[in-house]
């Protein structure tokens, strides 16, 4: 039990840094670089990003509780990380849409690739926290995907579904 609450904290911590110093280093860099910068669409692309890291960091938090204290996740985890999962696949959609209409306009190559890049980390967020561990970190995680030839399930997907089924069962019909 005590390897894995350090292990719920690590991630934990591990994806509130990252949604705290992904921006400020991109900002940082793109400020010592100087010259035109289209903010509003590396800030739309960063701020996807970091909306999705810090759903991560909220799932984390609530193993951990759920873990530490020896119970269910709260009854609200279905509703709001439903919510989260499609509201992200919205707004990926629509930044895919909007990067493509502004790829022919005055968006420079390096304001696109920004773009580009952010929203794809944004994406990558989404199948590693929604459909499959895209993470391999420990030993045991590369053995599983050694043995089994495939990506895990990620773990936030496996609890929505679960939560997803308790609720069809216990809701009267």
């Amino acid at each position: 039990m005590h390897t894995l609450t350090n292990r719920l904290r690590y991630l934990r911590s591990r994806e509130a840094l990252a949604a705290v110093v992904l921006p400020a280093v991109i900002s940082w860099k793109s400020w010592v670089n100087g010259g035109e910068i289209a903010w509003s669409m590396r800030i739309a692309a960063l701020s996807l990003l970091v909306y999705i890291l810090v759903q991560g960091t909220l799932y984390w938090h609530l193993k951990l509780r759920s873990i530490v204290g020896q119970a269910a996740l709260p009854t609200y985890f279905y509703q709001v990380f439903r919510g989260f999962k499609w509201s992200n696949l919205m707004a990926i959609g629509c930044m895919l849409v909007v990067l493509f209409l502004l790829e022919h306009t005055s968006l420079s190559d390096a304001d696109m690739r920004w773009s580009v890049g952010l929203l794809l980390g944004a994406v990558l967020e989404q199948i590693n926290y929604y459909h499959y561990q895209l993470m391999y970190d420990t030993r045991a995680a590369f053995d599983h995907l050694r043995r089994h030839c495939r990506l895990r399930k990620a773990a936030l997907g496996i609890d929505i579904a679960r939560a997803s089924t308790r609720a069809r069962h216990s809701s009267p019909e």
